[in-house]
């Protein structure tokens, strides 16, 4: 089957639902109900599907759902101010409205999701049982600002916008080439013509940072050995010290070998950790 067919009948797989956003209106898809809700937020220039190889296996365990963020994918824009906080505070706000004000969930997030995550599992409170960060942006000095060819236009040649993709996908996003199929580069193509918000400066603030010691989910950090924003295994070691120093029961994983896209890479891999409990070690993990 080719990608985007693929995609296409993924999401038919799920239910539709939009929330207010300011002026507009946010798309969620919900893909199960099975227990405690997990909600997952993807990355910068994305859309829900940066966990389309995470959604069949999660979908059979998991009360799942997952949205596009405000000025990606699907949704509305989100008018000024463009701050964490105010992502954080829209996304809550549907999550009241879809779940009931008093629900207890569970969250997880990847890079730019990620930090916005850290706003709303702080802005939750005890709702939030448990924060899953892979990969998080919003740490400020520790983050690698990675330097990529500029995005195609719209009158691109296909094979060259094909190209530009799979460079940048190389350089940011993964590990190895290896991982670069054409699954890959169509949902980033996709995201990125949909794309309308550019999160680059605020991933590159210390939002993450400043949250942490403020939330009251059991947190979990994820990052790949090779993340290309990491800055490199010292700077991923800060970061486990930081979530130590916010909560020292927090559990962190260094994935060897595994990029930025980790969900893309190691499906398996990421499941298993979001659906852990109680706490336990995870294979392929330091």
């Amino acid at each position: 089957m080719q990608p985007a067919a693929y995609l296409a009948e993924l999401l038919s797989g799920a239910s539709l639902h939009r929330t207010p956003c300011d002026h507009g209106e946010m798309v969620w898809q919900q893909w199960s109900e099975r227990g405690t809700p997990l909600v997952l937020l993807h990355g910068g220039f994305g859309s829900w599907n940066h966990w389309l190889k995470n959604i069949p296996g999660l979908r059979q365990q998991r009360a799942l759902w997952t949205l596009d963020l405000p000025g990606l994918g699907d949704s509305a824009e989100l008018p000024e101010p463009h701050t964490s906080t105010h992502f954080a505070q829209v996304i809550l706000k549907g999550l009241d409205a879809l779940l009931g004000s008093a629900t207890h969930f569970e969250l997880a997030g990847f890079s730019f999701g990620a930090m916005l995550g850290a706003r709303v599992a702080e802005l939750a409170g005890s709702r939030c049982e448990r924060f899953t960060a892979i990969g998080a942006a919003g740490f400020g000095f520790l983050h690698n600002q990675v330097s990529l060819l500029r995005p195609p236009a719209a009158e691109t040649p296909v094979e060259e916008a094909r190209l530009i993709h799979h460079s940048n996908l190389r350089t940011l996003m993964f590990s190895s080439e290896d991982f670069i199929d054409e699954m890959a580069i169509c949902a980033h193509g996709h995201n990125l013509e949909q794309h309308r918000f550019n999160s680059r400066k605020l991933s590159l603030t210390d939002d993450f940072v400043q949250s942490l010691p403020l939330i009251q989910a059991g947190l979990v950090g994820v990052w790949g050995s090779r993340d290309a924003t990491a800055g490199g295994r010292p700077n991923i070691e800060k970061r486990r010290e930081l979530f130590l120093s916010a909560q020292p029961s927090a559990r962190f994983h260094i994935l060897d070998g595994v990029g930025h896209w980790a969900m893309y890479e190691v499906p398996e891999l990421i499941n298993g950790v979001l659906l852990q409990r109680p706490p336990k070690p995870v294979a392929i993990t330091s």
